[in-house]
């Protein structure tokens, strides 16, 4: 049987999407781009979209669920969303279907095992997720202004993590964002710094995750230059980073 396939589809403060898939079964997390250019990108990297299985949802900003609606209902694909996020919110989509899920509780399907947990972000009822096929396991954690327990506890089981490093401090407060934004984003319900992502990784032991994506880059407050100058002074963790620019496609090797 062949092994889990991935990409990170697109990744910044405009659009984001990730896909996955292990023999027929295929889901994405997100999707921010049109339906021709999640198309587009997705066969660059070799993805069949009619193949997709879920659209799990993290939340109900546009660079997360704008485009979620159009390619839910173009393959019939239901939407997995916190149980308690309203149907007004949900319905702005106009989705093929809803299946609701409780954070921490584990569901499976097929192959797949997934766990949502909560975050905290200024959207309504904001959503992580750990998931597994196997013995591969993976997580992503962005769009979220703390770190809780929880996260770390997942984290330390997961060989490949998607984590946020949305602003670099010194970008964002020299930057030309008016005070109210730069409040909002480095708040407990903003996003999490390069530096809260330095201190994550190196609260975490050496061989735990064996494959880390930087991810979710500020377009205005953040670079990967300011990463590597970040990571060259703070960083203690030891292990394999990749540091996704905005918008570019990563698959797995």
């Amino acid at each position: 049987m062949a092994g889990v396939r991935y990409a990170v589809l697109g990744s910044g403060s405009s659009a984001n999407a990730y896909i996955f898939e292990k023999d027929d079964f295929s889901f994405i997390i997100d999707n921010g781009f049109s339906l021709k250019e999640l198309t587009r990108r997705a066969g660059l990297a070799g993805f069949d979209l009619s193949k997709v299985n879920f659209i799990l949802l993290t939340h109900t900003h546009s660079d997360h669920f704008k485009g979620v609606g159009t390619l839910s209902r173009k393959y019939k694909i239901p939407v997995v969303v916190h149980h308690y996020l309203p149907d007004e919110d949900f319905n702005k989509m106009k989705p093929f279907s809803r299946m609701d899920v409780v954070p921490g509780k584990k569901y499976n399907f097929n192959s797949l095992s997934f766990t949502p947990f909560s975050t905290s972000h200024d959207a309504c009822c904001p959503l992580g997720y750990y998931f597994s096929f196997g013995e591969e396991t993976f997580m992503l954690l962005t769009d979220t202004g703390t770190v809780s327990d929880e996260m770390r506890s997942l984290a330390a089981k997961t060989k490949t993590l998607f984590l946020e490093a949305n602003y670099s401090e010194e970008l964002l407060m020299t930057g030309p964002y008016p005070g109210f934004l730069k409040n909002r984003i480095s708040s407990n319900q903003g996003h999490l710094s390069n530096d809260d992502a330095i201190e994550f990784l190196n609260s975490m032991k050496d061989s735990t995750p064996e494959m880390v994506y930087l991810c979710h880059l500020s377009d205005s407050n953040n670079s990967p230059e300011s990463i590597k100058e970040t990571m060259e002074l703070k960083l203690k963790w030891i292990g394999n980073i990749k540091i996704c620019n905005k918008g570019e496609i990563y698959e797995s090797s």
